[in-house]
């Protein structure tokens, strides 16, 4: 649940500041497979506590990956474009 916590201060601040140039892509695509992984192995055992907290994590990574690949998207089209 902490990671939870510490990744929705990381989906503020891309919202707030409509930038990711300080965030790696690929940091936030190996820490969603491992959450994956985890989630994977919670359900197989039967973790009720681990497969919650692990889907919430999942999904805010994935929020910030949208986002990540939004504005770093949105900064291309700008620098190409000299908008």
């Amino acid at each position: 649940m902490m990671f939870a916590i510490a990744t929705l201060s990381q989906t503020k601040k891309l919202i707030k500041t409509k930038s990711s140039k300080d965030i790696s892509l690929l940091t936030y695509i190996l820490t969603s497979l491992a959450i994956f992984a985890s989630d994977i192995v919670a359900i197989i055992e039967n973790v009720p506590s681990l497969i919650i907290s692990n889907s919430i994590s999942l999904l805010l990574i994935s929020i910030n990956l949208s986002l990540i690949i939004k504005y770093k998207k949105w900064k291309t089209i700008q620098q190409t474009t000299g908008i």
